[in-house]
């Protein structure tokens, strides 16, 4: 009996290989990549998770099971600094019917020599190796020399740089970081150039693709024409990012979409702050495969804009005649506060977990879908919704105050929330409640989250539920109270455990009163 083995060689910047060899007589396939390792990605189900793999090796699995010598039974798949370890157990058989058991690992690290490059605008614009060598700006960057495990570090000078103009992302497994170095390590602003409309500013078309700042907004993207940053490719990754306004084309500011728009598989923000007024993030799926995207400890700011467009923290995706697989995870993260929707959710499913959410208009939790065939699923559970205490006739704008709006389509669920003031625009008919729920303040249907009202015993009630009025509506406030439960309340543990944003952020937010009809 022949006792397979099977080996990884290097992985160099220009190919790799993969050899599968026998003790006593050998089958070897090599796999080479036309010019580096990144020529897409492909999903293997592993007991019902879906894992991103680079298509280099799905070939060689195919062409493994194609053979019919081996039947691939499970794989998963890891990254650390710069080294790809694929798992993959497999049975081996032999043509002549002999049947071995194998399993092994592949490591295939990334070129030993996966390097730092540098951006600055002080460089010589040579070949990015060192800050003398450094690309002047992101266009002048040779992607044809980037490989995979490569970090792209950017000056921000001792204090700020900003680069002009869009650019595109195509390297799989890449690091793009806010450069740590003193008089290097100032905020970088990636912005579109004065008088130059631009659809979308940086483009990830790449997977595996992390942008780093060292602390929050340490890297802006801002000021371009319908997003600021485009990804629906996989396994991406933003920290401490913040994605500011878009402004639209002329004459009147069309055209705009939101600060992010996101699809595809395990893509990832953490600790990044949206301030755009039109939306934040705004999905748009990836047909025919799983789309799932975490937001963690962010920070979704709105603001005044025209009248009616007051935007959206996470505008979820249109479906248009299409039925994605959709999953929007949302953790730790503020919404608001002067939004007129904190999430819009009308298909595929959301989960919002230990979220605060501050003075939406049209509602903090929309679920309305206009298929009434929809089967969205929107779960709740420890988040703090606020609504402030606007006396009658506030406005002759129409501020509608609520904290829940929903058609009766789709399923919503919600559990141990505190939700404090505002409407409830919920069908008699629908039942929200999911157990552990408080709320107070509230009006319209005051049993679909709870049997009754209980008072939360904020340590600041007394601000909290101050009358407003339309001299003294100031959302910037919202920031600047804290929620924090007294001692003994009954909605201890529930609710979200953000109490004071200011903790996290400075104040934000509007600070004078409503604009006028028709804009600001």
């Amino acid at each position: 009996m022949y006792l397979p083995t099977c080996t990884a060689l290097a992985l160099t910047s220009r190919s790799f290989h993969i050899r599968l060899t026998l003790s006593s007589r050998s089958l070897t396939i090599v796999e080479q990549s036309h010019s580096k390792v990144e020529i897409g990605c492909a999903f293997i189900e592993n007991r019902g998770v879906h894992i991103c793999v680079p298509v280099d090796f799905v070939r060689l699995f195919t062409w493994l099971c194609s053979t019919k010598k081996t039947v691939l039974h499970t794989c998963s798949i890891a990254w650390e600094r710069n080294q790809m370890r694929f798992q993959l157990n497999y049975k081996f058989r032999f043509i002549a019917g002999i049947l071995v058991a194998l399993a092994s690992t592949l490591a295939c690290g990334a070129d030993a020599s996966a390097r730092n490059l540098y951006v600055s605008p002080d460089g010589n614009d040579a070949d990015g190796t060192n800050w003398k060598k450094a690309w002047k700006s992101f266009q002048s960057i040779n992607w044809s020399s980037v490989v995979p495990g490569d970090q792209i570090i950017v000056d921000g000078g001792a204090s700020g740089v900003t680069y002009t103009g869009p650019f595109t992302v195509p390297t799989n497994f890449l690091t793009i970081r806010q450069s740590p170095a003193a008089n290097h390590n100032g905020v970088v602003t990636i912005a579109a150039a004065s008088g130059t409309p631009v659809q979308t500013g940086v483009t990830i078309t790449g997977s595996n693709v992390q942008m780093i700042a060292n602390t929050r907004s340490g890297i802006k993207i801002t000021n371009f024409s319908g997003e600021n940053v485009k990804v629906q490719t996989n396994n991406n990754t933003f920290r401490n990012i913040e994605f500011g306004t878009v402004y639209g084309f002329p004459p009147y500011g069309g055209g705009r979409v939101g600060a992010v728009v996101f699809g595809g598989y395990d893509n990832n923000f953490v600790n990044c702050r949206f301030t755009n007024v039109k939306a934040g993030a705004v999905e748009r799926p990836v047909a025919g495969q799983p789309n799932a995207t975490t937001f963690r400890g962010c920070i979704f700011e709105g603001g005044y804009g025209w009248w009616g467009e007051w935007g959206v923290g996470i505008l979820g995706a249109r479906p248009n005649g299409t039925a994605y697989q959709s999953l929007i995870r949302a953790s730790k993260c503020v919404f608001g506060p002067v939004y007129n929707k904190g999430i819009d959710i009308v298909q595929g499913q959301a989960t919002i977990v230990d979220c605060l959410f501050l003075g939406a208009n049209h509602a903090n939790v929309s679920v309305e879908p206009t298929d009434t065939a929809s089967k969205v699923k929107v779960n709740l559970t420890r988040c703090t919704l606020y609504e402030p205490n606007l006396v009658s006739n506030f406005s002759q704008h129409a501020m509608y105050d609520r904290q829940f709006s929903t058609n009766g389509v789709g399923t919503v669920k919600v559990k141990d929330c505190i939700i404090y003031g505002g409407a409830i625009n919920v069908p008699v008919t629908q039942s929200l409640d999911n157990g552990g729920n408080v709320q107070y303040h509230v009006t319209g249907n005051t049993t679909t989250l709870a049997a009754s009202l209980v008072n939360p015993q904020y340590v600041q009630e007394s601000t909290l539920w101050a009358p407003v009025n339309k001299d003294t509506y100031r959302p910037r406030a919202w920031t600047v109270q804290t929620y924090e439960l007294a001692s003994g309340s009954p909605a201890t543990d529930k609710g979200c455990s953000i109490t004071n944003v200011g903790a996290i952020v400075p104040p934000y937010g509007p600070n004078s009163g409503l604009p006028p009809m028709g804009g600001p």
